[in-house]
């Protein structure tokens, strides 16, 4: 359900995800993640930490998962986070949400 991988020489921490992000999930996930990206920006302070959440495998997504992409994209800045890899529906939804620039899909 949750990967991820570190490339250190990009300082870019990708999370890979799979089939529905409901608000249990979510909420399982967002200490999760958000330790994960927290040891890393620690690792190297000096440099700014890049961000990808990749929804390649991704059926369905609620309002508290796209919460947490809004925090990660806070905690290492808008222009150091993006989603890759979303299928039209899950993109339709943080449009409508407005979100979809701001998070930086393609």
């Amino acid at each position: 359900m949750f990967k991820y991988d570190y490339d250190k020489a990009l300082h870019t921490v990708t999370c890979q995800y799979s089939h529905r992000l409901d608000t249990i999930i979510s909420n399982e996930l967002y200490p999760i993640v958000t330790q994960v990206i927290m040891s890393h920006m620690e690792f190297e302070s000096d440099r700014k930490l890049t961000v990808v959440f990749d929804f390649e495998k991704v059926e369905f997504v609620t309002s508290a998962f796209i919460r947490l992409c809004i925090t990660i994209a806070k905690k290492v800045g808008e222009d150091h986070f993006s989603i890759v890899k979303t299928n039209p529906q899950i993109k339709k939804t943080f449009k409508i949400a407005g979100l979809d620039e701001q998070l930086n899909m393609d």
